[in-house]
């Protein structure tokens, strides 16, 4: 998958650096309470199929239309999709100690992304499948230095709880917050990464639940 930046908390790869895109717009709507535990599994199942299947995770699909990816649900009553949207990137800033020690501009010269987003009989969402190419630039704003990465990717969305979501995939974006586990990191994930982002009360936490293979931290680059 690319490799998402999950900024702000909504739910797709592009936010995970901060946040994250919500699959059909509210990603943050996920299911609430889901122990970190099964996310764990769920998420190494996520990795195990996604390193197996072809890079785009939607053309592994069973004879419904499904992707047959483990964490998705094979039978949900009333199973509704996918409704095919194309959320926009924006770009958006740190403050110094929120993330890096640095205060940093992340900017995405390319960005055209795909969201399919499956949903139950009341309209809730159950997972979603985000592609596309997105590009990322990000400055230190202290010295001028800058980098791009590519985090262009395909990456599975599944809602564990009314209050959070887990996004997994390959190639892409995470930055990790004071008070989020690991804390002050911005990742760069190459073969699978898996983070869930919980908001309670208004406020966002992030936890890598997994991660695998070659990764970067911009703090560590940028710095």
């Amino acid at each position: 998958m690319r490799a998402r930046q999950w900024a702000q908390g909504c739910g797709t790869r592009a936010t995970a650096q901060g946040g994250a895109q919500a699959a059909a717009g509210t990603p943050a709507r996920g299911r609430a309470a889901a122990r970190i535990g099964g996310a764990a599994l769920v998420a190494g199942a996520v990795a195990a199929a996604l390193l197996a299947v072809p890079a785009d995770a939607s053309a592994a699909a069973s004879g419904s239309g499904i992707p047959d990816l483990p964490g998705i649900p094979a039978n949900v009553a009333g199973l509704q999709g996918p409704v095919v949207t194309h959320p926009v990137q924006e770009s958006f800033d740190y403050p110094a100690g929120e993330v890096c020690a640095f205060p940093s501009h992340a900017d995405f010269p390319v960005s055209d992304l795909t969201t399919r987003t499956w949903t139950d009989a009341a309209g809730t969402p159950v997972f979603a499948i985000e592609s596309g190419p997105l590009i990322m630039k990000v400055t230190n704003l202290a010295t001028g230095r800058s980098v791009e990465r590519d985090i262009s990717g395909t990456g599975v969305i599944t809602y564990p709880d009314p209050d959070s979501f887990v996004l997994s995939g390959n190639d892409w974006s995470a930055g990790f917050h004071t008070g989020d586990h690991p804390h002050n990191q911005w990742i760069v994930a190459s073969t699978f990464m898996s983070v869930k982002i919980s908001t309670v009360a208004g406020k966002s936490t992030r936890t890598l639940l997994a991660l695998a293979g070659p990764y970067e931290d911009l703090c560590k680059t940028l710095a």
